[in-house]
């Protein structure tokens, strides 16, 4: 049935009170309603980013791709069309939209942060690294960098490095997962005392389960 112009602005209404509450699978079915108007580009975005919120990541890409075509909030919808090829695994195309909003936005943390976990996800452990020092660089503070960096820099074999950066997570805040890493480390260098040992702790901050250390060590393996 089709609605009347007073009735779009009714339904369009309701449905953004839904969104800015939060209550988004009742906004999506309210913007549907709606969605009759061609180049609807903010109502996509919208219905895009309640499904993105629902964790229906392939919806909320079908809404941010067709909300592409245009200039409305351009770089933030390519940022959100990566976001979603991320967690949906795909993750080349994920990098393409990445690098098209880094050449807008080149200084962005964010973007510079995904684009090195997108490298990361695809193996590509150099290119991964390099931008993970570069945002070391332009945030310092950041301390949650500094655990892909460490594991970068293991897989690339440069074991002193990635020892100094998960050693200073430990100091920071020791978990089981950093003890366990730099356990990896110790051992691929040689000190095969010093990575029992911090096998050791590890499984005794995992609250001495050695299953959970048996897990982790195949997964890593």
């Amino acid at each position: 049935m089709a609605l009347f112009l007073n009735d779009i602005i009714i339904h369009r209404n309701i449905g953004e009170f839904y969104f800015e509450t939060k209550f988004y699978k009742d906004a999506i079915e309210v913007f549907n309603k709606i969605d009759t108007i061609p180049e609807n580009i903010e109502l996509w975005q919208k219905i895009a980013y309640s499904w993105q919120k629902l964790g229906d990541y392939q919806k909320a890409l079908e809404y941010y791709l067709k909300a592409d075509l245009t200039d409305i909030r351009k770089t933030w919808n390519i940022k959100k069309i990566a976001l979603c090829y991320k967690r949906l695994g795909q993750y080349d195309k994920a990098l393409h939209y990445y690098l098209e909003a880094e050449k807008v936005e080149p200084e962005d943390l964010q973007v510079q942060a995904n684009l090195a976990h997108t490298y990361f996800e695809m193996n590509d452990f150099e290119s991964a690294l390099k931008i993970y020092f570069k945002v070391e660089y332009l945030a310092p503070d950041n301390h949650k960098i500094q655990r892909p960096i460490g594991w970068c820099s293991f897989m690339l074999g440069k074991y002193d490095t990635a020892k100094k950066y998960f050693q200073k997570l430990i100091e920071i805040e020791p978990n089981e997962h950093d003890l366990l890493n730099i356990g990896h480390v110790e051992w691929c260098s040689g000190n095969k005392q010093n990575a029992i040992e911090k096998y050791s702790q590890s499984i005794r901050k995992a609250s001495n389960s050695f299953d959970w250390f048996s897990n982790e060590f195949m997964a890593d393996s």
